[in-house]
């Protein structure tokens, strides 16, 4: 069955939702109210288009109450909002929540997480007021909306036109995770309205909210735009029953300060999980200093980092990167430039063992999803020992940058991206990271793409 439920009042909202799911890997479908119950079984994120926005109240409520009792259970309800809070915010909210609370045992909270805001479309929440690119609805172009007009940008207030449900803030403030979970969950009012200004507002919401149903068993229903709900899912760790996708792998072999600088910008946008490795350590080539500490065995060295790269990998999915990165030496460090001549064949190893490792895993973790290696001697390295037969090649991101897709192997089909470490400037790993998670969600897409005949519409 069905793992997450999404209702939604418009198409295009129902699908912009939607999409979020998809690209984590779970199959995806938008839907009428009357299919619900059809898809169910046959995907894991069911999105139902109510068309709902300018219906009356009353009408609007018991289709929201039909789609939840049409596919329940699910591990997630989301109530999706329009991000400037028009339609029947109230009426579907409360129709959401007493669908659920009346499906839960009564020993269990139902809370709706509401979170409205959308930062990346300039949709904000601040003070418990719905900014809509910096000023509230009211003052904004939808206090004129021929349908809805928006006189007021007070969320507690939109919710309170059509729903008696009662309504607690969570100021936005800086806070440790368990201390959000006590806010979150304090108090019983049904509605917990939280402001957020930016994503990573919303991943610390969503993960307390996760840790308060694991610890706690408080049943959530999201109330949002699609960005909460799709962070709460994640936190949740809800997957699709074939698995997430796994994680884009880079391996970077090079120690040049460009590459440090390459690397230190990627890590400034967006989720990446580093793996360090000391080559020096890796190769044993560098010797005890007199009265320091004792060397560690370079063979339980090696393992260290594979277990490590092992938990990264199995711990994250697309679109997180796991970058596996060789620090420097030590100017004039013993034993240092044999080290980084020995570093290619001795990291290539690591990794392809820990690849072949998630491959044999009967099914728990993904394999990589995308594949960026730095070095040109590591890049060869690696391909070599995966067994890869050939390197389909696409086109240059940057001169000496290329993309394409590797042939044979465990990584069969996958793209790739190679570049040398003395390529570009600080922003080209940045680039080349964007390239190579856009063919990977493209080619999860293709993989995604059926659609059970019966839901087609005809012609």
């Amino acid at each position: 069955m069905a793992r997450i439920l999404v209702v939604a009042d418009d198409l295009t909202g129902a699908n912009a939702t939607g999409a979020r799911f998809a690209r984590t890997g779970m199959r995806t479908a938008t839907v009428t109210p009357e299919q619900v119950a059809a898809v169910a079984d046959e995907y894991d994120v069911v999105v139902a288009n109510l068309d709902s926005r300018h219906l009356p109240p009353e009408q609007a409520a018991d289709l929201v109450t039909d789609v939840v009792e049409a596919v329940w259970p699910v591990d997630l309800v989301v109530k999706r909002v329009d991000s400037t809070l028009r339609g029947n915010v109230g009426a579907e909210v409360e129709a959401a929540w007493r669908a659920v609370r009346e499906r839960v045992p009564e020993r269990l909270a139902v809370r709706a997480l509401a979170v409205p805001a959308f930062p990346a479309t300039g949709r904000v929440t601040v003070d418990g007021v719905q900014l809509l690119d910096g000023v509230p609805l009211e003052s904004s172009e939808v206090a004129a909306d021929p349908f809805c007009p928006m006189d007021t940008g007070l969320v507690a207030r939109i919710l309170g036109r059509q729903t008696g449900l009662a309504v607690r803030h969570v100021p936005a403030r800086q806070v440790t995770r368990e201390l959000l979970m006590a806010e979150l969950t304090a108090g019983d009012e049904p509605v917990v309205l939280c402001d957020a200004a930016d994503e990573s507002r919303i991943e610390d919401l969503a993960e307390a909210a996760a840790e308060a149903r694991r610890t706690e068993g408080v049943v959530w229903v999201s109330v949002d735009p699609g960005p909460a709900g799709a962070a709460l899912g994640y936190a949740m760790r809800l997957r699709g029953r074939a698995g997430a996708p796994g994680p884009l792998l880079a391996v970077v072999g090079s120690t040049t300060g460009l590459t440090r600088r390459q690397l230190e910008a990627v890590a400034r946008t967006g989720p990446v999980r580093f793996v360090d490795v000391d080559p020096v350590l890796l190769a044993g080539t560098g010797g005890a200093e007199e009265g320091g500490e004792p060397v560690p065995d370079p063979g339980e060295y090696a393992e260290e980092v594979a277990a490590a790269l092992r938990e990264r990998l199995s711990g994250a999915v697309f679109p997180e990167f796991v970058v596996v990165r060789a620090t420097a030496p030590p100017q004039g460090a013993p034993g240092a430039d044999a080290a980084l001549r020995a570093l290619p064949g001795l990291l290539a190893g690591i990794v392809a063992d820990a690849v072949r490792d998630v491959e044999s895993d009967s099914g728990a973790h993904a394999l990589p999803t995308g594949l960026y290696l730095t070095g040109g001697d590591l890049a060869a390295s690696l391909l070599d020992e995966l067994g890869v037969r050939s390197f389909a090649v696409a086109g240059e991101i940057v001169p000496l940058a290329v993309h394409g897709i590797i042939g044979g192997g465990p990584l069969d089909g996958v793209p790739a991206v190679t570049k040398g470490g003395l390529v570009g400037d600080a922003t080209t790993a940045v680039e080349c990271f964007g390239r190579l998670r856009r063919a990977a969600q493209a080619r999860l897409h293709q993989v995604n793409a059926e659609v059970p005949e019966h839901i087609l519409p005809k012609v």
